[in-house]
């Protein structure tokens, strides 16, 4: 295949495949750990809530109502499905490479493909993580419980000695197991778990009293917090560039300071009954993205026309740009990170300062 088109837009999708490879690069992620990827073939897609009608759910039939004497009916519980809609948002960027600079480096690599991967180790995992962390622990971020619980202890340097971290996600598992889910998963911000692992609270409960004076690592207070069911803690440490187009670079975190998140991660799964493709969630929730696409870049159900999937919710094409004798990179990203259980998650506000 030639390093560039010239008869007008065409597929590159091994580009996409580029960029996801790409994305190993940028350490610090936790967004896929916290939000299982869930592709979808439609722009809107349902997802269908089983349940019982009456708010039956995990009720049990212990009550004498449920006993049943010798010829007489069963007490009838009706079954019912909820629908939820999952909608994808498209968004894109398109990067311009002149074909004098195509000229230069094309006998020794494939330009092209160079800065596909580009975006794919910075801007495309990045969006990816920003955009989860807007839905989980975002400012507009709601959970069953309502607004977020505040910490016992401010989660300050000057009280450091009193931090209620282990009291706080212990609280938080309890909201958690009340709303019907068991929680397996803790996430915070670096700067957070940072002043958490200096309290002296913290070193005592997960060092022990026979190990006075050892410095808690997040190895330990992980083993410590196991014992309520997490099973995994979250630290998610990655900035990003809020900088105008052409300003100076100026960084900001990611993941906020205000909250600790203390939920079941959500996870997805499919299985193939007749012929029928079913995921299923589990969880607070997926990342949802386009997955199939036609030979335009469209969202496709026909088999015959997914002929670009596995780059993981991105499409790429190029085309050739007359005026400024340039190769165009089209990339276009589709991921909706989506709350769809909010009894799954509970929100702890840190008071950080």
């Amino acid at each position: 295949m030639p390093a560039y088109l010239t008869n007008g837009v065409g597929p590159r999708q091994e580009l996409g495949l580029a960029i996801v490879e790409g994305e190993g690069s940028m350490k610090g992620l936790i967004g896929d750990k916290l939000l299982g990827p869930l592709g979808i073939s439609y722009r809107n897609a349902h997802l269908v809530k089983a349940t019982l009608a009456g708010s039956l759910g995990l009720r049990h039939i212990a009550h004498d109502k449920y006993v049943r004497a010798m010829g007489t009916k069963f007490h009838r519980l009706t079954a019912t499905f909820g629908e939820a809609t999952l909608t994808v948002t498209p968004r894109g960027v398109e990067i311009s490479v002149p074909r004098e600079l195509m000229a230069d480096y094309n006998k020794n690599f494939d330009v092209l493909g160079f800065f596909a991967g580009r975006f794919g180790s910075e801007l495309g995992p990045i969006t990816k993580e920003y955009l989860i962390a807007s839905a989980t622990v975002g400012s507009g971020s709601t959970y069953i419980a309502g607004s977020a619980t505040n910490s016992t202890v401010a989660y300050t340097a000057a009280l450091l000695s009193t931090n209620s971290f282990i009291a706080d996600v212990i609280a938080s598992v309890r909201r958690v197991k009340a709303n019907g889910e068991v929680p397996d998963t803790v996430v915070m911000s670096g700067p957070v778990a940072e002043r958490i692992r200096q309290a002296a609270t913290v070193q005592a409960y997960a060092a022990g009293t026979l190990k006075a004076g050892q410095e808690a690592t997040w190895t330990m207070i992980g083993s410590a917090l196991k014992e309520f069911g997490i099973e995994q803690v979250l630290i998610g440490d990655t900035y990003y560039n809020n900088a105008a187009d052409g300003d100076t670079p100026s960084l900001s975190q990611v993941w906020g300071n205000t909250y600790i998140l203390v939920c079941r991660a959500g996870r997805t799964q499919a299985s193939t009954a007749e012929g029928v493709l079913t995921p299923s969630l589990s969880g607070i929730g997926a990342n949802v993205f386009w997955e199939g696409f036609d030979s335009q870049g469209t969202p496709s159900l026909d088999k015959e026309a997914l002929d670009f999937q596995g780059a993981g919710g991105f499409f790429v094409e190029v085309y050739p740009s007359k005026e400024t004798k340039s190769e165009i990179i089209r990339i276009e990203m589709s991921h909706k990170p989506t709350i769809t259980n909010t009894r799954a998650g509970d929100l702890i506000a840190t008071q950080y300062s």
